[in-house]
């Protein structure tokens, strides 16, 4: 029972969801059975988690079925029943929070019944929810098509054969539509494009794009056909630091048009563009990187279903740590760590505070940060082991240090969550580390030309090894460790 689709779905409500959710099964409209209107009251004893032993099978059944003999088909029928009852649920939810479509599914039925100024009256209340609306997306010219259509469609019904605006709005609105939500699709396909050479392609795109640039002063008083229009044009050439400019700038001045989640996916083409940039050697893009970020936490856009991702909170500790601010970090930290998932906080919380203290050369802190945690998540885990790694080879903890690297090298081979790059990456890296710690150590009682030699031959390697994790980190102790102080 624990596993059943019906409770898998189940988890998902908050509390509230769970009281409106039991006031929908014991709705007659909706249900009449009584027994799923029981096997309800009873499944929901054991929320929010229901993992209780007692919620199996065969002890619900008497609940439901009485002293009737056991009968798992006959259950799992209604089990059946009740999961679709939960999905009749989700969609309501959606459809409450969707007063456009409300309205223009209402009209498709006073057009069904031949209603006109029952028509008339309701067309004008969706007008109105749409004037309020600051937003004025893709969706919303597709809401305008719609009651345009409606409308239109009306008219057609009762009135003579005259010119009526109607039906001029719908080819615009649905032209406004075509065009924002094909830029914002082709912006879409573009990114997974580069980033995983998925090959989409997108038909009409050339036509689109010739139209606007030829109509541009027409589509002024349309920003999101503008905005979507750069993000292709900035994502097309990686070096159009313009096109990243002017998006920005037209972000900031036009974020209400926007639902928030839509308004995420547009900041995060910019900062894909900033990652991009840095990558490349442009590391002053940090800063750009860290002003978008900014921006996201003060409008409230970073947080889709109200949390932080960890790895967006990881990201925005990285470029804090990269450009040395350490006091805004931390107080980053302490202001959203409460933003994290409940199972994702932890991991999260404990590996990120760690990186602040290794970044603060605070290497004990660190490692007492990170002391008898045993990360669940590779990516954290092989993180951990870094930060330690440093720690150790700064304290100059000579047998921690070598023991921890036999422990990476072992823990790199046996899991199968790393992929065979990273794996490669951070085994070189190992090499080397060792390499230049037993350089740093013990240059000062090896002869001048067996240092030399010695430090020559880290130089190749450094140099030819690819790929290779962390390799700003080891060039920078390989420069420190290559100091010869005696020499004989």
């Amino acid at each position: 029972m624990h596993n059943t689709k019906l409770i898998e779905l189940l988890r998902t409500l908050n509390l509230k969801e769970f009281s409106r959710f039991r006031a929908y099964v014991h709705a007659p409209f909706f249900n009449k059975n009584k027994k799923l209107k029981a096997l309800i009251d009873h499944i929901l004893r054991f929320s929010p988690d229901f993992m209780h032993p007692q919620l199996n099978k065969k002890a619900i059944y008497p609940y439901i079925f009485g002293e009737q003999s056991y009968n798992e088909i006959q259950l799992n029928n209604l089990i059946s029943d009740l999961l679709q009852l939960l999905y009749g649920f989700l969609s309501h939810l959606q459809y409450q929070q969707r007063p456009q479509y409300q309205k223009y599914l209402l009209l498709e039925e006073l057009l069904n019944r031949d209603r006109p100024k029952h028509i008339e009256r309701n067309a004008q209340r969706f007008k109105n929810i749409q004037a309020k609306s600051e937003i004025r997306n893709y969706e919303y010219f597709h809401h305008e098509y719609l009651l345009y259509e409606k409308l239109d469609q009306s008219v057609v019904r009762h009135a003579k054969r005259s010119f009526d605006k109607n039906l001029q709005l719908q080819s615009d609105n649905l032209d406004l539509y075509f065009f924002s939500n094909k830029l914002r699709i082709a912006c879409d396909m573009a990114s997974r494009n580069i980033v995983i050479q998925a090959g989409y392609s997108c038909d009409f795109l050339d036509d689109i794009l010739n139209y606007y640039e030829n109509n541009y002063r027409s589509f002024q008083s349309f920003p999101a056909l503008s905005i979507y229009y750069k993000v292709l044009k900035m994502l097309e050439t990686e070096d159009n630091e313009q096109a990243y400019l002017d998006l920005k700038a037209d972000l900031q001045q036009h974020q209400h048009l926007f639902p928030k989640l839509e308004l995420w996916t547009l900041y995060k083409y910019a900062i894909n563009f900033c990652i991009k940039k840095i990558n490349s050697g442009k590391g002053y893009y940090y800063e750009e990187l860290l002003e978008l970020y900014k921006v996201l936490l003060e409008n409230e856009i970073i947080f889709p279903n109200g949390y932080l991702s960890q790895w967006t909170f990881k990201n925005i500790i990285t470029v804090g740590i990269r450009l040395e601010a350490f006091e805004w970090t931390e107080l980053f930290i302490s202001q959203y760590e409460k933003f994290l998932l409940p199972e994702e906080h932890f991991n999260a919380s404990t590996y990120n505070r760690a990186a602040l203290f290794s970044a603060r050369k605070d290497y004990q802190q660190a490692l007492q940060t990170l002391h008898n945690v045993e990360f669940t998540d590779s990516s954290y885990h092989l993180g951990a082991k870094i930060i330690q790694l440093k720690s150790y080879f700064e304290l100059e903890e000579t047998e921690a240090l070598y023991a921890l690297i036999e422990a990476f090298r072992k823990y790199i081979l046996r899991n199968r969550d790393i992929s065979e790059y990273r794996k490669k990456a951070n085994n070189n890296m190992l090499k080397i580390a060792k390499g230049i710690y037993q350089l740093k150590v013990n240059g000062s009682a090896m002869t001048t030309s067996a240092y030399n030699q010695k430090r020559k031959n880290l130089q190749q390697k450094l140099n030819e090894l690819n790929p290779i994790a962390n390799k700003d980190w080891l060039n920078e102790i390989f420069l420190k460790a290559s100091v010869k102080n005696t020499a004989s």
